[in-house]
């Protein structure tokens, strides 16, 4: 595949965009129905003795490491098996996993202490016993009450184990009040070089625990609270600090302070949403790695990144290695052509816009028309949006052809929408149902069922939202790949 460069419509903003991002349409499904983003050649296998020298690797110019938040749930069920698996299979040196204790205690992986948004199921772990747990069901990506079921239970950390065994190291975050159950479960099922414990508690708690054993790995997360600790630690130093900053101001973030953390150990950073890492996120990076992944890596010398698009940073990661920090990323594969859904017509409302109201909620841009335009954690998108609203927009067609169409969107609910698009005042598409990525934030290509023949040049296309439907889902871009002549 070559790559190339590609007009982005009305506005006419050129860049490059890689085939992970953008070249995902028709692929693998998840269980909410769309289309997984990330088309790459999966890596080769890691052994767990690899992976555990890359973490205790120290060096100034270390190679990046990446986390999966949660696990691959863009795949599978977010702390799920497979999602630990996908996320394994898809590169990620470790496995971020949630622990909690069940009321007959036995440890579970889960993010939140209650069973309602992630299954089937209400109540708080703490007061279920493991059969209640495995009684139910979790659902799809994120979970939320719309989310489809799957057949997929909640694991046991015996279980997540199991899987990573030999393969990944896993983080266990939320598990702390419970370290020393972890650490014998750990020890009886010989995967104690596989874990990483993590808390914020003061260093002399934390060295008192590490006084059990030296083979126990350990990363101290540092926040507005305990920025002090870095440095602190004078029997047992942490491999890593995962510092948490919302501002660039932070005493953590400062470098001095990254440059102390950095000197004996990993500095690791969460790119997932606004708050962990000040501005810099993956929504950020995935329009430019400068204003996310790069800044990190490049100005604040981070080496762990914590992110919820682990095919997009891998493949960042893998064009910087081969191209160096200033490499263009992302890019888009030839005949390619990406239209921001911001970018509608300019010609004003019910000429190249009709929204239910004058008000723009969002405020991300554009902030005095009438059309919402939301900020998802540096993704910008059109949002809050109603039946009977529509856009018009231009895109330049580099080369006449057949193509297939996407919508990258976001909605907690099922159903989310429906629209039509109409090219050239012309051809109508037939309505395209709106499938729930499981969050506003989880944005996923949905392709539409049908191709388009397009001329070179410049058309137009309107989306319409079906008003009989309900709506609530936001749009990021479209996205016309080019699969051949007519």
């Amino acid at each position: 595949m070559s790559w190339g460069f590609a007009a982005v419509a009305t506005g006419v903003v050129v860049g490059l965009v890689p085939p992970a991002v953008a070249g995902a349409i028709g692929n693998a499904t998840t269980a909410t129905g769309a289309s997984v983003e990330g088309d790459r050649p999966k890596p080769p296998a890691q052994t767990i003795e690899q992976v555990r020298r890359q973490y205790l690797d120290h060096r100034p110019d270390a190679p990046v490491m990446v986390v999966a938040h949660r696990g691959y749930w863009r795949g599978a069920p977010e702390n799920s098996v497979p999602a630990i698996d996908l996320a394994i299979r898809n590169g990620a040196q470790v496995v971020e996993n949630d622990v909690r204790r069940t009321s007959d205690g036995q440890l579970v992986v889960m993010h939140d202490t209650s069973v309602t948004r992630t299954t089937n199921g209400t109540g708080e772990i703490s007061g279920m016993t493991l059969a209640q747990i495995k009684a139910l069901r979790l659902r799809a990506g994120l979970g939320g009450g719309q989310a489809p079921l799957t057949d997929e239970q909640v694991p046991t950390l015996a279980e997540a184990l199991a899987v990573v065994k030999g393969r990944a190291l896993v983080n266990l975050d939320k598990g702390w009040p419970v370290r020393d159950q972890m650490y014998d479960l750990l020890a009886a099922t010989g995967t104690l070089d596989h874990a990483i414990f993590k808390s914020s508690a003061p260093v002399a708690e934390v060295e008192t625990f590490l006084d059990r054993d030296s083979h126990i790995l350990y990363s101290h997360v540092v926040d507005d609270g305990n920025a002090a600790s870095i440095g602190a630690f004078t029997r047992h130093q942490p491999p890593s600090y995962e510092l948490v900053f919302d501002r660039l101001t932070d005493a953590q973030i400062q470098p001095a302070a990254v440059a102390l953390a950095g000197k004996d150990a990993r500095t690791w950073v969460n790119s997932m949403w606004y708050g962990l890492a000040a501005g810099y996120t993956d929504e950020a990076s995935l329009i430019d790695p400068a204003n996310g992944w790069g800044a990190l890596v490049e100005r604040h010398r981070f080496d762990i990144i914590q992110t919820d698009n682990q095919d997009q940073l891998l493949d960042w990661l893998a064009s910087r290695r081969e191209h160096g920090p200033k490499a263009q990323w992302p890019a888009l594969p030839d005949g390619t052509v990406r239209v921001q859904a911001e970018e509608y017509s300019r010609d004003g409302k019910d000429v190249g816009y009709h929204d239910a109201e004058d008000d723009n909620k969002g405020g991300a841009q554009r902030k005095y028309e009438g059309v919402d335009i939301c900020d998802q954690n540096g993704a910008i998108d059109v949002c809050w949006i109603r039946g009977g609203e529509w856009m018009r927009y231009t895109v330049e067609v580099p080369k006449a052809g057949t193509y297939e169409v996407a919508a990258r969107v976001s909605s907690p609910y099922s159903p989310a929408g429906r629209f039509t698009l109409t090219f050239d005042g012309a051809r109508t598409t037939a309505p395209v149902d709106v499938r729930t990525t499981t969050s506003h934030d989880a944005f996923t290509l949905q392709p539409l069922p049908e191709t388009q023949y397009l001329t070179r040049g410049t058309h137009e296309f309107v989306i319409s939202m079906d008003a009989s439907a309900y709506q609530n889902f936001n749009i990021d871009y479209f996205d016309f790949r080019y699969t051949g002549k007519h």
